[in-house]
C-alpha cells in the first residue's frame, strides 16, 4: 500500500506507531511476561510475536535507546520519527488514555528530532532480522477483513 500511496500522491496516517505502548522505556529489559495490563497490549504482543519474538523486540528496544539516549529524547520519540520519515507517511496516531498516558510534552519533541544515517542503521540492523508481518498477517489485521 506505502508504494501505491506514493505513487499516487496519497500519504499514509499510521496508527499503532508505538505498539500501544510497547515501543518505551517501560518494556526495555523486561520479562517476556511483562504486565500487559489492557487488550491492546495483547493485541501488540501477538504482533511482537509474529514480528520476530520477545528477544528481538528487546534488542530492537536497545537500538532505540542508544539513538534515543545520543540524541535526548524518548524511545518513543525515535520510534515516531522513523516512522515519519517513510516516504508514504504523512502524520501518525499517538494513543492516549487521558490521565493516565498522555505524554504531550514528550511526543511534542519528535518534530525537532532529526536521524542520522548511522540512528537508522543501527535500527535497520535489527528490523532486517525480523520476520514481514506483511507476508504472514496481511495489509490489516482480520478484524477487520469481512
Amino acid at each position: 500500500m506505502a508504494d501505491y500511496c506514493q505513487a499516487h500522491g496519497i500519504q499514509l496516517l499510521t496508527y499503532g506507531t508505538l505498539c500501544g505502548g510497547l515501543l518505551s522505556e517501560r518494556y526495555l529489559g523486561q520479562p517476556e511476561r511483562a504486565a500487559l495490563t489492557t487488550a491492546s497490549l495483547g493485541k501488540y504482543k501477538q504482533m511482537v510475536d509474529a514480528w520476530g519474538g520477545w528477544a528481538l523486540f528487546q534488542e530492537l528496544l536497545a537500538a532505540l535507546k542508544q539513538v534515543a539516549d545520543r540524541h535526548g529524547v524518548s524511545i518513543a520519540n525515535v520510534a515516531v520519527r522513523a516512522i515519519l520519515d517513510r516516504p508514504a507517511v504523512g502524520g501518525v496516531i499517538v494513543g492516549a488514555r487521558l490521565g493516565v498516558a498522555e505524554h504531550i510534552a514528550d511526543n511534542a519533541r519528535v518534530f525537532d528530532l532529526r536521524l542520522t544515517d548511522q540512528d537508522r542503521g543501527e535500527i535497520e540492523a535489527v528490523l532486517e532480522r525480523s520476520r514481514d508481518l506483511y507476508q504472514r498477517i496481511g495489509d490489516c489485521g482480520a478484524e477487520y477483513r469481512r
